[in-house]
């Protein structure tokens, strides 16, 4: 076991790995060097785009040689080196993990199969958050609006090290308030399977089958949500992580012809896999709120 502020964490990456490696690699300024850089450290979506952000962030000391593998249930609280990055005292490295989380991906035009009956259906392409939206995007949101704060935050503050975690506590309307403010949508619920499923009829992101922890459910063992950074196994085919478990994700897709209630996707770490699945679903009014429930974003 290792602590590290506060925080003990199972499961090292590898404890004798020496920090030096690290650094001497971000030092080479090379491709070869930054591509194993990824390949040992990088658990993350990564495009060129995100070059400079992560090699600020890999020659930081936050946790790189023991950050926890989620292999063994129950992992129980987990804390990811982008949630350090995220409450360090240096703005540029704060920055730069923000710019990770801000991560879209396109998806393209295509057929999808939507619900448990798989009815075919063409989509356009659009773009959507890799990421659920985090406590620390959303921390920017109400700094720059003075939106009113989840009810699980103190004084306006997410908890500590979490900035990396979803955003909970949001009403739908919180959501679209958000959506309006990064020049988004919520996307629809047809969107938001094909972006879980890809172009064919899976039950998971990754595949048909649960053959390890690939996502934050119930299984896990967690207890309570996980960083949005952590199951790069459980991706979906178009590169987004969360699809499924940690929380339940608001559409704009109504579930009512009054339009009091919107549809949610992909269950939580409450849930078991039963409940969590590319065509879960579940509806809640406009103004409902909990602790598991957060969103995405599309363009």
């Amino acid at each position: 076991m290792e602590s590290r502020n506060g925080i003990t964490t199972k499961h090292p990456l590898n404890l004798t790995k020496p920090s030096a490696s690290r650094i001497e690699l971000v030092k080479s300024d090379t491709p070869d060097a930054l591509q194993k850089l990824c390949r040992d450290y990088w658990t993350w979506h990564f495009d060129v785009s995100l070059s400079d952000a992560v090699r600020l962030l890999l020659s930081a000391e936050l946790g790189w040689e023991t950050m926890p593998q989620l292999t063994t249930p129950p992992v129980g609280e987990v804390i990811s080196p982008l949630g350090y990055a995220l409450a360090h005292e240096n703005k540029g490295i704060r920055d730069a993990a923000r710019q990770v989380l801000d991560a879209t991906v396109h998806i393209p035009a295509g057929v999808a199969y939507i619900g448990e009956e798989c009815e075919p259906l063409e989509m356009d392409g659009f773009r959507i958050g890799v990421y659920p939206v985090t406590n620390a995007q959303y921390h920017r949101f109400l700094q720059d609006t003075g939106h009113t704060p989840p009810q699980d935050w103190t004084d306006g503050v997410y908890p500590a090290n979490k900035g990396d975690h979803p955003v909970v506590w949001v009403t739908c309307e919180d959501a679209e308030a958000y959506a309006r403010y990064v020049g988004g949508r919520l996307p629809t619920f047809p969107e938001w399977q094909y972006a879980a499923r890809g172009a064919d009829d899976r039950l998971f992101p990754w595949g048909y089958e649960v053959d390890r922890p690939r996502c934050n459910t119930a299984e896990l063992g967690a207890g309570t949500t996980t960083p949005v950074v952590s199951f790069r196994d459980g991706a979906s085919p178009f590169g987004c992580y969360d699809m499924v478990g940690n929380v339940w994700e608001w559409t704009n897709t109504l579930y009512d012809d009054e339009g009091n209630f919107r549809v949610a996707c992909g269950g939580a770490w409450y849930y078991n896999h039963d409940y969590s699945t590319c065509t879960s679903y579940d509806f809640f009014s406009n103004g409902y709120a909990e602790f598991v429930i957060g969103f995405r974003i599309a363009w």
